[in-house]
Formats: C-alpha cells, structure tokens, sequence
C-alpha cells in the first residue's frame, strides 16, 4: 500500500486548486505536509482540512527568487527536520497575443513558472536542506502543444519538461528525483464550464474525458514521492484524454 509515513513535503502552490488536493492527498497517506503559497486565507482553509499532525503553512511569494533559499532554511529550522519531497504547482496561466508579449511580460512569466521552480530545485539539492527524496513539479499539456496566446506560458512549461532530464541525470548521485505530470484541462471548483474559451472547450472535446480531476494528479504526484517510483527519473507524464 502506498504510503509517506512521517516524510516532510513541501508543496507550493497550496493555495491554488491542484496544490490543495495534492497536499490533502499527502496528508491522508501520512506526510507531514509543509504548505505554502501568496494566499493566506487560502492556506489556512487548506491546513485545516490536512489530517494527521505535524502541519503547517507559510506565505511566500516565489517571485522573491533571491529569498528561496532563506525560505527553504526556515522551513527546515521549525522542526529540524529534513525534506524527502517538494511539489512544485506554483504558476500563472496568462492568455496574451504575440503582440502584447513583451520581453517583461515573458519574464514575469519564467519568473514565477520556470526561473522559481529552477532555483527551488538548486536549494533543495543541497544536503542540508533535503534528504535525498522525489522532486514533482506540475507541467502542461501546452508545453507541447500550446494554443493562440500562450507563447509565453508554453514557453515556461516547454523549459520545465527540458530541465527534468538534466536535473534527473544530475542529482541521481545525491539520490534525488525530479519528474513532471503534464496534465492537459483540469477541472476548478472556481471556474465555470459556461465561460471558458472556445479554444479550451474545443481541447475538452478532443480529450473525451471531460476535464481532469485535480484528485487525479493528486494521486499521481503521491505515487512519484512514494518508493513506488523509486527507478522513475526525469520523466514527464502526459494526462490528456485522447489528445493527440
């Protein structure tokens, strides 16, 4: 039976809809679950519905890349205990013509999906931060087949699915491993179907499945933090209905 008994993960992106599923799942197979993300609220409501003991929440903008490395030490000085995992579902989905991608636009962008994510992984690697342990980080379908006005969130997605190769190949010897789920449309509790655009709606038809349940990618991410994965390394894993 799957299990993460007493492992301290830390999942960015808490406050979103994926990174709450995932961290409820951990919780519920016995991690200890560090979660964090710019939402305070959001946070709190999510601690609370985490079982088990031993949680807790902390804001943290991973905009302030400079200050990653601070916030990684904080975590580890509340309890002095190392991390075995590290989600990575932090980003931003922007919808922008090419026309109004500016070289700053992209950047804020590569900030917050890639740039972060990078410098995340860096600090994690080091010895007295982390334990060895798994490396999750949320892609996307888009990465590979991105649609009208998502130059600049494909483009982030695309250099996360290029560096988990390098990364896996890299920190293999520090017993670490860094794989990515590249889902396609998942479905939100704070979006309605109605109002999406046409090019999403036409990308829900093609997958035949409807939109992904976020308890789905839960369970996949609690798979690849697991010793159940324990010879997958620098993988990205497509969950895309029937698309092509």
């Amino acid at each position: 039976m799957l299990e993460l008994n007493n492992k301290k993960i830390l999942v960015m992106g808490a406050s979103g809809n994926i990174g709450k599923k995932i961290a409820i799942k951990l919780s519920k197979l016995g991690a200890k679950v560090v979660i964090s993300g710019r939402d305070e609220k959001k946070l709190k409501e999510t601690l609370c519905e985490l079982e088990g003991k031993g949680h807790y929440s902390l804001v943290f903008d991973v905009k302030e890349v400079d200050k990653i490395m601070d916030f990684m030490k904080s975590i580890l000085e509340i309890d002095n205990q190392k991390l075995a995992g590290l989600v990575y579902s932090a980003g931003i989905i922007p919808i922008h013509p090419i026309k109004n991608t500016t070289y700053s636009f992209l950047h804020d962008i590569m900030l917050v999906n890639y740039y972060a994510f990078a410098e995340m992984v860096r600090c994690y690697a080091n010895k007295k931060i982390s334990g060895k342990g798994s490396i999750v980080v949320l892609s996307s379908y888009a990465a590979i087949n991105g649609d009208k006005g998502q130059l600049a969130y494909s483009a982030s997605k695309g250099a996360i699915d290029s560096s988990i190769i390098v990364m896996g190949k890299e920190l293999y010897s520090k017993g670490i491993r860094v794989n990515a789920i590249r889902p396609a449309i998942v479905s939100s509790e704070d979006v309605n179907e109605d109002d999406l655009s046409s090019g999403i709606k036409d990308t829900i038809n093609k997958m035949r499945t409807g939109p992904i349940d976020p308890e789905n990618i839960a369970e996949q991410v609690a798979f690849l933090l697991s010793e159940y994965s324990s010879g997958v390394y620098g993988r990205c894993f497509d969950v895309r209905g029937y698309l092509s």
